[in-house]
């Protein structure tokens, strides 16, 4: 599924208009309209945005990623490589550990 389907989906079932997921965001209406309109796709938009939506969405970023179909059952998830690259984290049980971490702060906001 393209992430603008996504985005666009899981905001009309909140009801949320672009202005009200933009606050809770933290993301410009502008952008949030873009990817509306498939102006991004999995490639080309970074993890904090995916985070940032997900959580004005108020749905976990692992609910987007498997909607992308970019976590593969047998391959590490993106979150995880990218753990894993920037802070040199090779310990699986810390990776895990900090993915249940956002997750967690993810159904807080």
């Amino acid at each position: 599924m393209q992430l603008s389907k996504i985005i666009k989906k899981h905001r009309d079932c909140k009801s949320l208009t672009i202005d009200q997921l933009s606050v809770r965001s933290d993301l410009s209406r502008a952008f949030i309209s873009r990817i509306e309109r498939g102006g991004f796709d999995k490639k080309n938009i970074s993890l904090n945005s995916v985070i940032r939506l997900a959580q004005g969405l108020d749905i976990k970023v692992k609910e987007i990623l498997d909607n992308l179909n970019v976590i593969e059952q047998n391959e590490p998830s993106p979150l995880r490589m990218y753990l894993r690259s920037k802070y040199k984290i090779d310990n699986e049980k810390d990776v895990r550990l900090i993915e249940d971490l956002i997750d967690n702060l993810v159904k807080r906001t």
